[in-house]
């Protein structure tokens, strides 16, 4: 069973939000296109955020003036200062993008050998926070569930090596399908792992598995990223996995990597009836995870998930989709006595939410990163239907 920590430093997280603060708010976008902008790091003294799919943020500070880091792999890193509290619309140039298309002999595999070697050698730092972590699993283009959890974290430079559910909150409607346990992908993937058991992306001898080669390089001032393409030796589509790094081509640290691979991860298919015919097809997986500086390191950011595929049921087809995202935020590097638990196949994290009353206000005042419209609206139906607090029941049957 997942591990849960005691109900003071719930109180504690509780108090926190309640204090006198100022609530900054706004949006990111291009400067010449004028897209918004996902997934871009916000950061200040006293607190930190990333941008939504819809490019917008929102957080709290404790006073003002403040001078706000934003920063993006596209849009390198901007210094702006918050004079006074009103929405903001903050626009970003791209950074120039060199050599689409390069082909440089065995620099690619270079690349990645050395900054394999150097998450290797900073392995055993460790890093200690909260996350939050967000689920919605759509089917027919209909939420049918929702999950939120904030999480005790324990990570290296490479992956998430423990969680301890601090607080969560899970609903779900009648559902052709539910998750058991899709944290778990959230929690067993990485760059590296001393531990053979785990997924592991990166190595020392990743060229004898993968083909890769330099797309392109990202130019920042003085600072030259490399976009690195590895695609799979095998020749079985399911059994492979293809996807980018992008890495420093001076001090070899990964900026983010991403994934794909076209297998169903082992999920299984329970038949309702005996004579139904019911299968899984055209499934698609999609990993990304992305660093930031921290206390001369390099620590995980955030980790995004999804999962589709097309649900054959009887003659229907019915297409799901299940994503998540996993922001990691008040990090340190002071060990505690938290009993984190690693990721295993068979967890479930539900265990530990059904300790807890379902609490609207606490998630209102925890949003630690803005949630979107279309997420607002599918929580109000959940609620509106009472499907949080009650939803623990069975699954798939």
């Amino acid at each position: 069973m997942t591990k849960y920590i005691n109900t003071f430093l719930i109180l504690t997280i509780l108090s926190s939000t309640c204090a006198a603060q100022t609530t900054i708010t706004g949006r990111i976008i291009d400067a010449e296109t004028g897209e918004k902008i996902a997934f871009a790091s916000i950061s200040t003294n006293q607190a930190s955020t990333l941008t939504n799919e819809e490019g917008n943020f929102t957080f709290q500070v404790k006073e003002l003036p403040i001078d706000l880091v934003i920063s993006h792999l596209n849009y390198g890193k901007s210094i702006l200062q918050i004079e006074e509290n009103r929405d903001q619309t903050i626009r970003l140039k791209a950074i120039p993008i060199l050599l689409p298309e390069v082909q440089i002999g065995n620099y690619a595999r270079e690349l990645v050998s050395h900054a394999a070697q150097k998450l290797m050698d900073n392995f055993h730092l460790k890093f200690y926070g909260k996350a939050i972590f967000r689920q919605s699993t759509q089917i027919d283009n209909l939420t049918s569930e929702w999950q939120e959890i904030i999480y005790a974290t324990k990570s290296s430079n490479s992956r998430l090596e423990g969680t301890s559910v601090i607080k969560g909150r899970y609903a779900a409607q009648d559902a052709i399908y539910k998750f058991d346990d899709f944290s778990y992908f959230t929690k067993a993937y990485g760059l590296i792992d001393v531990d053979t058991n785990r997924h592991a992306v990166v190595t020392l001898n990743g060229s004898d598995r993968y083909h890769y080669s330099v797309r392109n390089l990202r130019k920042e001032g003085e600072r030259e990223i490399a976009e690195i393409r590895y695609i799979s030796k095998s020749p079985e589509r399911y059994n492979n996995s293809n996807g980018t790094l992008f890495i420093d081509t001076d001090s070899y640290d990964i900026i983010k990597f991403a994934f794909e691979t076209y297998s169903d991860l082992g999920l299984k298919m329970k038949n309702k009836h005996p004579l139904w015919n019911m299968k899984m097809v055209n499934p698609k997986f999609q990993f990304e995870m992305s660093f930031k500086d921290f206390a001369g390191s390099r620590v995980i950011e955030y980790l995004k998930v999804k999962y589709n595929f097309d649900y054959h049921l009887k003659k229907e087809i019915h297409p799901i989709q299940v994503s998540t995202l996993t922001y990691l935020y008040e990090m340190s590097t002071q060990v505690n006595n938290i009993p984190y638990e690693k990721a295993h196949s068979g967890g479930n994290d539900r265990d530990a939410i059904k300790k807890f009353a379902y609490d609207p206000e606490f998630w209102k005042r925890n949003a630690v990163f803005e949630r979107t419209p279309e997420e607002n609206k599918a929580i109000k139906d959940l609620e509106r239907k009472g499907s949080f607090g009650n939803a623990m029941g069975k699954s798939n049957d």
